[in-house]
């Protein structure tokens, strides 16, 4: 397959499932101010397993546009289009921090809490713009956001699901396997 609809498919892919994602984390109530439920490992578990480049942009672009679907559903806010642009950097770092290495679980561990804290960081800088929110709001919510998004549902999942998925998702979108030794192809 040549690559342009590769990456049509795993922007797809991630779109669809952290947009489901999401619909099932969201019932959690929200921490006031803003600090809630995000399935961060699912565009991590790709942006770590695929390629780094233009893959990593597919699977950014893919959790924004879920992200943004969801928030369509939910009514639009002033504030929505931060929030896109704060998912496609966040991923887009912890993937270019990843590079290929999925099997350093230090580094994977690293790059979620550092992929979900730019995207709280700005996400968060949206109460400063749009909102009369001074700034130990926008701090709370982003120190708690990048808690909740990564470690809670990033770095958690992530040394769970990497080491169970390595070798299988990659095939599955017509990539070679990152990094070390991937799982095996058969249940054990």
């Amino acid at each position: 397959m040549k690559e342009a609809p590769k990456l049509i498919v795993v922007a797809g892919l991630v779109g669809v499932l952290f947009f489901f994602g999401l619909l099932v984390l969201e019932r959690i109530p929200e921490i006031p101010v803003d600090i809630d439920q995000k399935p961060f490992f699912i565009p991590f578990l790709f942006a770590a397993l695929l390629p780094r480049g233009w893959p990593t942009v597919a699977v950014a672009l893919g959790t924004a546009l879920g992200e943004g679907f969801g928030d369509i559903l939910e009514g639009f806010e002033p504030d929505d289009p931060v929030g896109f642009f704060g998912y496609l950097v966040g991923v887009t770092i912890f993937g270019f921090m990843v590079a290929g290495r999925p099997d350093n679980r230090g580094l994977v561990a690293l790059a979620c809490v550092v992929g979900a804290g730019v995207q709280a960081f700005i996400e968060a800088s949206a109460f400063l713009i749009f909102a009369e929110e001074g700034l130990l709001v926008a701090l709370w919510s982003a120190t708690g956001n990048t808690i909740t998004h990564g470690v809670i549902w990033g770095v958690i999942p992530m040394l769970i699901l990497v080491p169970l998925l390595h070798g299988r998702v990659e095939r599955f979108l017509g990539y070679p396997p990152q990094g070390g030794k991937p799982a095996s192809s058969g249940l054990s």
